[in-house]
């Protein structure tokens, strides 16, 4: 880490970043009662457009970021890397929310009214999950034809183990083995359905069902059975907010959840899931979840030796969130996933 000093912005017509000899200035700025003060300014990537954008900190923000001192302003380096990738995730998670997401139906909708969320745009999606390039999963919307072939499929075994169309948003998929991208833990065959419930507060009775011990998580409102028509066993996979419950171990040893490292994620857009047997005990593996970039996510992976899930094909499309399989014991990390949704219906999302 080391201390930039900063110099006024001066625009030059004509000029790209690239001619700029650094990507972050300070501008002289008055603010509405007429009082100086000098406000950040700094290069960043729009993660969509790929556009350059000189973009500049609101006075709080400024005064938070910039070191003062015998009246030249600074800033720690590392701190510039951090506000840019800060300000990529943002405008990516935006971008996300603009691009699929309305005001719930009040007829329909009813856990998002209470909660105050918006709903997709579209139910009839379907998303394609990633590792090492390969197509391992294809989560289909419960209304779509693909999925009464699972559910048909899960039924045979299980019967009418659930409701299974009691939310219009429900998904239900399987994983596909692939030789550089085998199945990911635990799951040991194709056979594993994964059926979501999703904008549901998490079911005491189904905790309950599953021994889940009550330990004080805040469970986001979705939640997965796992039906493996093999063996005939069911599992549960919960999905856990990133709280001071899970990331703060001195206060609560017993509910920190350890993790590998992840790259800069967009604010609230990280999580974790568990997946518990029926006789409550859990999964060695755990999952991370985050809203990043292409560019971050690459650069991660490529850091820490990690494959990225994505294909050169599919990098364009619709990525809307990364995840991580990871031991909970040692945070190998099993698998990097990629998960990217399609409309069925042929439409742009914007």
């Amino acid at each position: 880490m080391s201390k930039i000093e900063l110099e006024q912005f001066v625009k030059v017509q004509g000029q790209a970043r690239k001619d700029y000899s650094t990507d972050v200035a300070i501008n002289n700025d008055v603010d509405e009662d007429d009082k100086p003060f000098q406000r950040l300014s700094m290069w960043v990537t729009d993660p969509v457009s790929k556009e350059d954008i000189r973009f500049e900190w609101n006075k709080t923000d400024s005064a938070a970021a910039l070191t003062k001192e015998d009246n030249k302003c600074s800033i720690d380096s590392d701190d510039v890397i951090y506000y840019q990738k800060n300000w990529e995730v943002e405008t990516y998670k935006n971008f996300l929310n603009d691009s699929t997401l309305v005001p719930p139906d009040p007829e329909l909708d009813d856990y998002n009214i209470r909660n105050n969320m918006a709903v997709p745009k579209n139910p009839n999606t379907y998303d394609e999950v990633y590792v090492n390039k390969q197509l391992v999963r294809t989560d289909y919307n419960i209304g779509l034809w693909q999925a009464q072939p699972m559910i048909d499929e899960v039924e045979k075994v299980f019967g009418k183990d659930r409701d299974w169309k009691q939310n219009r948003f429900n998904i239900i998929g399987t994983y596909t083995a692939h030789e550089d991208a085998p199945l990911r833990p635990p799951y040991t065959n194709e056979k594993t359905y994964s059926w979501y419930n999703v904008f549901i507060e998490m079911p005491d009775e189904t905790l309950a069902e599953y021994n889940v011990p009550k330990v004080g998580y805040t469970y986001n409102g979705w939640h997965a059975i796992k039906y493996n028509v093999v063996s005939g066993k069911k599992q549960l996979k919960v999905v856990i907010q990133d709280d001071e419950f899970t990331s703060n171990y001195q206060k609560h040893p017993d509910t920190f959840i350890p993790r590998p490292p992840v790259p800069y994620y967009a604010n609230k857009s990280h999580f974790f899931a568990k997946i518990f047997n029926e006789d409550g005990t859990e999964a060695d593996e755990y999952d991370v979840f985050f809203v990043t970039t292409l560019d971050i996510m690459k650069e991660f992976c490529a850091e820490h030796g990690h494959p990225f899930p994505i294909p050169e094909e599919r990098e364009n499309d619709f990525i809307w969130i990364y995840g991580i399989v990871y031991d909970k014991n040692t945070l190998e990390v099993k698998q990097v996933k990629g998960y990217v949704r399609y409309p069925t219906d042929g439409n742009e999302w914007l």
